[in-house]
């Protein structure tokens, strides 16, 4: 990149989706139109959360940023660069935490700079400040089948976070656990986030959620899916766990479902 490309790339948002299209089996029989014409921006720093039926594309949308799933039309921009595979300025992560077994702690951290050939002599402490950081100090050297459900997830944010992704793809991180131990691990993960200047993208099913830890919510309509509506959160930056009882947050999950229930009618009528 010259630096001229650099300076052209300044202020741009952190991704940029322009009419991305996505079918499967396109043009036989058995056609699927799974997302259309989905226009989205990510601003530098913020978090957005997609919410929607299931079956409406938002993990679809959200591999296609990631260089998982190829787009059929249109074109994906992560920090000014076109997306067409896999790179390390995106870190991902998924309902399972899907950790080597077999690894420790702190290897399993270590595993996205060793796949990149990236490690150096400072990666061993970084991956420990990492672990400190979400509270599993004293632990870097114990195995996955030692871990609760929980601390497994926090080993996979660590993983996400060494390579120092400039965004990250959050797809339902926190659906496999139970609700109180959820709601901790999405103030802690909105902490993260916030503290270290992330851009996100969130994939949930819970609208409660998709206030709590993002800056907008874009609702999407059932297949083929796209962007019916937007709501912007204004709760602050630092988010505590009473915000979760809140009458301001439950304001905004009103809002958040009544665009949901919106969007489910208007697709009702349109299909009559």
């Amino acid at each position: 990149m010259t630096v001229d490309e650099s300076q052209d790339k300044r202020g741009l948002p952190a991704v940029q989706v322009r009419a991305a299209t996505k079918v499967y089996n396109h043009g036989a029989e058995d056609e699927v139109v799974a997302l259309q014409d989905i226009d989205l921006d990510v601003p530098e720093g913020e978090v957005v959360a997609l919410l929607g039926p299931s079956g409406c594309g938002k993990s679809t949308l959200l591999n296609m940023v990631g260089g998982l799933v190829t787009t059929t039309e249109g074109e994906i921009r992560v920090a000014g660069s076109l997306v067409t595979d896999p790179s390390p300025a995106i870190g991902m992560m998924f309902q399972r935490p899907v950790l080597l077994p077999w690894l420790k702690v702190i290897d399993n951290v270590l595993l996205p700079l060793k796949v990149q050939g990236a490690e150096s002599e400072h990666s061993q402490d970084k991956a420990n400040s990492l672990i400190e950081l979400v509270g599993l100090a004293g632990f870097a050297e114990r195995y996955p089948s030692e871990l609760s459900g929980g601390m497994q997830q926090r080993v996979a944010i660590c993983r996400m976070l060494i390579a120092e992704p400039q965004v990250l793809l959050l797809d339902e991180p926190f659906g496999a656990l139970d609700e109180l131990t959820r709601e901790f691990m999405d103030v802690e993960l909105r902490q993260i986030i916030t503290s270290q200047g992330r851009s996100a993208i969130l994939v949930t099913h819970s609208p409660l959620e998709a206030v709590f830890m993002a800056d907008r919510v874009d609702v999407m309509t059932p297949r083929p899916g796209r962007v019916a509506g937007r709501v912007e959160i204004e709760l602050g930056a630092d988010r505590s766990s009473d915000l979760f009882a809140s009458d301001e947050l439950i304001a905004y999950v009103r809002k958040v479902r009544d665009l949901i229930e919106d969007a489910h009618a208007e697709e009702e009528s349109a299909g009559e």
